[in-house]
């Protein structure tokens, strides 16, 4: 009897030993950053230029937190150690190197004080550069557009475009083949900064210079139609609207004065003189157009 109870206490006592416990310990963390995946490269001009896309996890599978994915390093390993650098950026620009001459870049991240592993090496061997930039032939600017013709293209033109003067490094807003460019994703009144340069692949040339563009609506609305000023007990203005959808409101002007505006297609004159009045359609842009002058009843 006292051998059955003896076990029972001891399976007791084990129950709660053992109370909490959901599976095997966790391991401990590793904060080591996974190198990129891929290492991109161009070459402008003469000069090599790598990017790459942070980490996403560390090297226990753990996924780097946005915020702190921003705070990565990274140590840029040039020829497999015979220079390296160190930067916060996701790119890196050497010098000016020879034709022909091979070059091979390896990136590890690094997080606070855990440095990953390398990348797997990206080399290429420095080839004939490109040295001509687009010849840009005219700056054309109107109503909701942008309009930039070149001459001639050597190779495809890619073109980069900000409201800053800051300019994405790398990735263009578009490219072309041909020698027209037109940009409608734009505002009018608000001035944008362009510049282009020609692409073979991984090979890049030097940009033009700094093109402005500022696109503005210099069209004229439509006038208003049939104004005609009628001449009762009280003295008014009536007219037609302007066809054109642009048109923010109507001033009415007396012998050349504006006297009064209205988003109304009716305008009741104070004191009716003799003389002509006239109807003026204003679009957004500022821009009017006077009607025919009114005719009196």
């Amino acid at each position: 009897m006292k051998r059955v109870l003896i076990v029972i206490g001891f399976l007791f006592l084990s129950s709660f030993s053992t109370c909490g416990r959901r599976g095997n310990p966790l391991p401990p963390r590793d904060f080591h950053p996974l190198p990129p995946d891929k290492i991109n490269f161009q070459q402008i001009i003469s000069v090599p230029l790598i990017y790459w896309d942070p980490p996403a996890k560390f090297v226990d599978g753990e996924v780097i937190p946005p915020k702190e994915r921003k705070k990565l390093s990274y140590i840029i390993d040039i020829n497999f150690g015979k220079k390296v650098f160190h930067t916060s950026k996701t790119l890196f620009k050497y010098k000016p190197l020879p034709e022909r001459t091979k070059i091979c870049f390896r990136v590890a991240a690094v997080y606070k004080t855990f440095k990953g592993d390398f990348s797997e090496p990206t080399c290429r061997i420095i080839k004939v550069p490109i040295k001509q930039q687009p010849l840009v032939k005219e700056v054309k600017t109107g109503d909701g557009f942008v309009r930039i013709e070149f001459k001639k293209p050597k190779y495809k033109i890619e073109i980069f475009k900000s409201d800053t003067k800051k300019f994405d490094p790398i990735k263009p807003y578009k490219t072309i083949s041909n020698t027209i460019f037109i940009d409608k994703n734009v505002t009018n009144g608000k001035i944008y900064f362009y510049k282009a340069r020609y692409a073979n692949n991984e090979l890049k040339g030097p940009f033009t210079k700094i093109l402005y563009a500022k696109p503005a609506d210099n069209i004229p609305p439509a006038p208003p139609e049939n104004p005609i000023l009628i001449t009762d007990h009280i003295c008014y203005l009536v007219w037609e609207p302007s066809i054109s959808t642009d048109v923010k409101y109507y001033k009415i002007f007396y012998n050349g004065k504006c006297i009064g505006q209205t988003t109304a297609l009716i305008f009741t004159i104070k004191n009716c003189l003799n003389g002509t009045y006239k109807i003026g359609a204003v679009d957004k842009a500022g821009n009017i157009t006077l009607s025919k002058p009114a005719v009196r009843r």
